[in-house]
């Protein structure tokens, strides 16, 4: 019996990455292969170890020539240092080649954050829509926003949720972060109270005899019928943007986790709210801030004589 084959850099460098991620870097690395010449060859065929210096640093002058974010740019020139890492590992490079790849720099700068800061107002009336929909989608809703906007937590974390990760006397959730890292997250009693509501419906629908799911989050399909199936990121994706057009608001999931850091900063402070978003550095969190102008306005008017 042979080994497998394990010396193609680029299916180890995803096999370390979360399933998510890996469709991202996918999409990433396949578009950083158009742009290098390989537009007909599979990804995984490409010679990644032969990469030059030069070529990353045109990668970054063609993204920065079509207006691509700093951020997007960073994400592209991380994903080719995770490939050169493993190909260094496996001895297809150099050491000296190594250093080398990773002197390029994505391009410099930063652009202000397109989030939005939904205040306590809005998502009353997002669980107000929710309440009003006699549907199951109606609890169900209300319970993944209540989860989302109370704990702060990733849409990714809320999909992957398990009833046995929940201590609900202690209202904690244990996730799974970025990085495969078991975190403990806490929600307010109300975002509990909504989610409570939730599994209750969820229940009431279940066959006499048969035992609830393992998961928190079920797929609704057409005629309010609650499938045995565990909900999608892009599920969560959708029901933010129709919640949100529901009260004439643009929300995007990630908005409740900016929205929570923002809540903290303003009524604790930055060195709590890292604490409870779990980031390893501050000046992510800060990045968090979606507090308005107003607020800065403000700031700068205390500085009275």
């Amino acid at each position: 019996m042979s080994l497998p084959e394990v010396q193609n850099p680029l299916a180890l460098y995803l096999a370390r990455l979360a399933p998510s991620s890996q469709l991202t870097m996918k999409y990433v690395l396949q578009d950083a292969a158009d742009r290098l010449g390989f537009v007909e060859m599979d990804i995984h065929e490409v010679p990644w170890h032969q990469l030059q210096p030069g070529h990353v640093i045109a990668l970054v002058a063609a993204l920065r020539e079509d207006g691509y974010a700093p951020n997007t740019s960073s994400l592209y020139v991380n994903a080719i240092r995770g490939v050169t890492n493993e190909a260094w590992r496996q001895s297809l490079i150099s050491h000296e080649h190594l250093l080398k790849m990773r002197s390029v720099k994505p391009m410099a700068g930063t652009r202000l954050s397109k989030g939005k800061n939904i205040r306590r107002t809005l998502i009353r009336e997002l669980m107000d829509v929710c309440a009003a929909d006699p549907r199951p989608q109606g609890r169900r809703d209300a319970a993944i926003i209540a989860i989302l906007y109370g704990s702060g937590m990733r849409k990714s974390e809320s999909v992957n949720l398990d009833l046995a990760q929940i201590d609900f006397a202690e209202r904690s959730l244990q996730v799974t972060g970025k990085g495969n890292k078991q975190l403990i997250k806490y929600a307010p009693t109300w975002a509990f109270t909504v989610l409570n509501d939730w599994l209750e419906l969820r229940r009431s629908y279940l066959p006499e005899g048969q035992s609830d799911d393992a998961f928190l989050f079920n797929r609704i399909r057409r005629g309010s019928h609650i499938t045995r199936d565990r909900i999608t990121k892009h599920a969560i994706y959708f029901i933010a943007k129709q919640r949100g057009r529901q009260i004439g608001m643009d929300i995007m999931p990630h908005d409740f986790r900016r929205s929570f850091i923002t809540r903290v900063i303003e009524e604790h402070d930055l060195s709590i709210a890292q604490k409870l978003a779990h980031h390893t550095n501050i000046s992510t969190t800060a990045s968090y801030d979606m507090r308005g102008e107003n607020e800065r306005r403000r700031a700068i008017d205390r500085f009275d004589l």
